[in-house]
């Protein structure tokens, strides 16, 4: 493996790591919810939990979609080394979440019989429908500071504070299974309790998280005065897969629980709301691998480096299928004791629960590979195709596929639903990636879609890896022949030599002082008549334009390499993004 392979796989399992961390100490709160209120608060409770599931899901959609379109824009913003609009982009996410959750909030607060009726949490179901209408009253006042966590989670990821959003996400699980022990145990709280728990847990979560943004050298910052709306269209048209995707997966949910009811009532809304919880334990595993792939699939878009992506792609799709199937088998093998953590006493709730588990989690490795894909051509900009996509999958495929099995089969078929809808989704990504190509293909090149102009041609890029100062001065000539081979003018091609001796010196020099292994990543692509130059590094986190401003900025004796290369540059910028070092600088 060279050495550019290797810090796509490091940066990968980085990312990968945190987000799974965070994700699933997150998630552990959701499931315990679900847990202890099957086994201590009886059937009739979980059913209620399992109503307001749709719910749940709704109130996600607005602030998800933001913070995809960020998540999007930022990271190629950083790519390109413009913090400023980084910074801008952020804010005019955080004000639209809030200023969304906040009326969400009110509303559910003054239409909660309505909301329930919506619900399909009927008068005919007895003391469910009051239960529903407690959680939802108790859980609206949490979704400020639920859009707030969404928000803030990838920023930490951007911003070099990965650690900040682990415990966050430790403190809402931590403080949600506390608060549901002492609501079931002592206060006698019932659902309502439940929703307090959660409401408050969400609230220190996201103070944890605000911190990060008093911090000294934090690179985003709410800045009012760069709230604007120039990226609102943009950000929800990178956003609209996950309105679709949301939107549908309620209706999906809705879906289910209305045939759960239909065909075995309460025990099989019950045993529903069961899998759909535990599921979404599961589902943080392709949801993980496809946001690392997404954050450094941006930034590598960003950069037009088809080498580099194509190698992302093969790493996060081997680590897909790897945790997957690991996770299939382990589930499938311990369904009896899973099943038996949402029953209380009930064995036909307890039978139908341990079914759906064995049949329905099949779908796992077939999602983890579809979801790399879609946060894929997301993180790529084919909006028009993944939400096609989306709607196919929680809707086109799943509906029929329902309607056709449940007759023969009852709730097994509803179970079988789940692998056989995400079998459709990866069939339906073959058959449009065999179109785009005009032929039968299994190369995964082909299945990036990336038009044949997406980088600049071979001849036209150089890519090495340096690791000590001798690499460096061989680098700067060869980069200086580079360009005068590719018809820079003599003058600019020494320029773009002396750039990289300056610059991946002056790194090899001061961030190979502390007796770690290091590298200095460089790119120089032509285009046209520009030269640019990408130098990244793993060094401790040094902005040369900062230093240089600070530092003696009257001394014209100071700091000559940092002044030259900015002379002799038209663009010369510098962004830390997952930890690293990145300098853009164009001839």
């Amino acid at each position: 493996m060279d050495k550019q392979a290797k810090l796509i796989e490091r940066l990968f399992k980085d990312t990968l790591i945190i987000f799974l961390l965070s994700m699933f100490v997150s998630t552990i709160g959701h499931l315990i919810d679900g847990i202890i209120t099957g086994n201590f608060l009886g059937t009739e409770a979980i059913a209620a939990f399992g109503l307001t599931m749709p719910y749940q899901r709704f109130v996600t959609i607005f602030p998800s979609v933001i913070v995809v379109g960020m998540q999007v824009m930022c990271s190629k913003f950083l790519g390109r080394g413009d913090l400023r609009e980084a910074n801008g982009i952020f804010s005019l996410a955080m004000t639209l979440a809030l200023t969304l959750m906040i009326f969400l909030t009110g509303g559910t607060i003054l239409f909660t019989e309505q909301v329930a009726d919506i619900l399909d949490a009927k008068k005919s179901l007895g003391t469910i429908r009051p239960l529903t209408m407690d959680f939802l009253q108790a859980y609206s006042f949490g979704l400020p500071a639920i859009a707030a966590v969404t928000i803030f989670t990838p920023i930490m990821q951007l911003d070099n504070d990965r650690r900040r959003a682990v415990i966050s996400a430790a403190v809402l699980a931590l403080c949600d299974i506390a608060g549901d022990l002492i609501n079931v145990f002592v206060l006698d709280g019932g659902l309502w309790g439940m929703g307090i728990t959660t409401t408050i847990s969400y609230w220190i979560a996201a103070g944890v998280l605000l911190l990060h943004f008093f911090k000294a050298d934090s690179n985003f910052k709410f800045l009012p005065e760069a709230v604007s709306l120039k990226y609102f269209r943009r950000m929800i048209l990178i956003g609209l897969p996950v309105i679709l995707g949301r939107g549908t997966a309620v209706l999906r949910i809705a879906f289910f629980t209305r045939m759960s009811v239909a065909l075995a009532g309460g025990v099989g809304v019950a045993a529903y709301a069961a899998i759909e919880n535990f599921s979404g334990l599961l589902e943080i595993i392709p949801k993980t691998l496809g946001a690392s792939t997404q954050m450094i699939g941006g930034i590598l878009i960003g950069e037009q480096d088809r080498k580099s992506i194509l190698r992302l792609m093969k790493l996060a799709l081997k680590y897909s299928l790897i945790i997957s199937l690991t996770m299939t088998a382990a589930v499938f093998l311990n369904a009896p004791t899973i099943a038996d953590l949402y029953t209380l006493d009930d064995a036909i709730t307890y039978q139908m629960t341990l079914e759906g588990f064995q049949l329905a989690i099949a779908f796992l490795p077939l999602c983890a590979v579809g979801i790399i894909f879609m946060y894929y051509y997301q993180a790529y900009g084919r909006f028009k195709l993944v939400s096609n996509l989306t709607v196919a999958g929680n809707i086109g495929f799943i509906v029929p596929i329902v309607l056709l099995l449940t007759p023969h089969f009852g709730m097994a078929g509803l179970w079988l639903s789940f692998p056989l809808s995400y079998a459709a989704f990866l069939l339906v990504i073959f058959f449009i990636t065999c179109r785009h190509c005009g032929r039968i293909t299994f190369r995964l090149e082909d299945y990036l879609l990336l038009p044949e102009d997406f980088d600049v041609a071979k001849d036209k890029q150089l890519n090495i890896t340096v690791t000590n100062k001798e690499e460096v001065m061989e680098l700067s000539e060869r980069a200086q022949n580079f360009c005068e081979g590719c018809g820079i003018d003599n003058r600019r091609s020494m320029f773009a030599g002396i750039c990289i001796e300056e610059m991946a010196g002056n790194i090899v020099e001061h961030g190979f002082d502390d007796g770690k292994k290091h590298f200095v990543d460089v790119r120089v692509i032509v285009k046209g008549e520009q030269v640019i130059i990408r130098l990244r590094d793993d060094c401790k986190s040094f902005d040369p334009k900062k230093w240089e401003e600070i530092h003696n900025p009257e001394d014209p004796a100071a700091h000559v390499g940092i002044r030259l290369c900015k002379n002799i540059s038209t663009e010369f910028d510098y962004v830390n993004v997952l930890k690293l070092n990145n300098l853009i600088i164009k001839i």
